[in-house]
């Protein structure tokens, strides 16, 4: 990042007596030309300090939603998940339900998933670029925003409100099979509230509450400590029954988290849980 050096004080105070003693009126123009310019040069290190600070915030926090599923006219069914961010690896934890599954990014290029058993303290974990029941991780905004970039970027920007880290961006997406309206935090990549209508189902994300103090790094040491087995070495053990359930579970997606892609198609229908 390149800084600006700014003259001193005291260079300064100097130019503008000289200027005064010999051409008042241009010396007041010299002033007030320093003023904005010291103004614009305030307001661009604002800007900056602003974007810094929410870069931060967005690459290490906690962010809780309530995902609520509605078919027809029946009560919708609801389910919490948390979404964890440090530094290159990111977190979906699902209290309900005992799970957390983490994605790190490897050499940026390569996704490692990982599947806790929180209620357990046992561990999956797969090889960066493995493929899991047929799937290989390669879009790792999925799993760091709960919505994918190029979805996003096929999104209609409606309006926009608010300013910093809280800026909101609301967006409209629209085909023959589903309907989307998206509340969008752009600068802390987060979504406020999504609400996907496609048939007879109604799927919606609502942000409950985000935290960038909670201590990340304890939560993630925490489960490494976890006894782990790879995934290639879990058929080879027929003497750990838990290992065969664990695996054949599978990892939880669009009945949870709720995974789209480009084309507004829900991913891994088939593996809820």
């Amino acid at each position: 990042m390149k800084y600006l050096v700014l003259p001193s004080l005291a260079l300064a105070t100097y130019v503008i007596s000289a200027l005064l003693t010999i051409a008042p009126s241009h010396a007041t123009s010299v002033s007030t030309d320093l003023d904005t310019h010291s103004s614009n040069l305030d307001t661009h290190s604002s800007n900056l300090d602003t974007h810094i600070k929410c870069e931060l915030e967005a690459g290490n926090l906690k962010a809780d939603y309530t995902v609520t599923t509605r078919r027809g006219f029946t009560p919708g069914n609801s389910t919490e998940i948390s979404l964890l961010r440090y530094n290159n690896t990111v977190a979906h934890q699902y209290p309900q339900v005992g799970i957390t599954e983490t994605w790190t990014m490897v050499r940026n290029k390569l996704i490692k998933p990982v599947r806790y058993f929180d209620k357990h303290e046992r561990a999956i974990e797969y090889q960066p670029g493995e493929s899991i029941h047929g799937r290989v991780e390669k879009d790792f905004s999925f799993r760091y925003q709960l919505i994918s970039n190029t979805l996003l970027n096929k999104m209609t920007l409606e309006r926009s409100e608010g300013k910093g880290c809280m800026r909101i961006e609301y967006l409209t997406y629209q085909n023959s099979k589903v309907d989307m309206t998206l509340a969008w935090l752009p600068e802390l990549k987060l979504i406020q509230h999504f609400r996907v209508n496609e048939k007879n189902t109604t799927r919606e994300w609502s942000l409950v509450s985000v935290d960038d103090n909670v201590n990340l790094e304890a939560f993630f040491e925490s489960r490494d400590k976890y006894k782990a087995t790879d995934y290639a070495d879990i058929g080879d053990d027929h003497t750990d029954p838990f290992l065969t359930n664990m695996v054949n579970q599978g990892f939880i997606e669009a009945g949870a988290s709720g995974f789209y892609d480009q084309n507004g198609n829900a991913i891994g229908e088939g593996h809820r849980h």
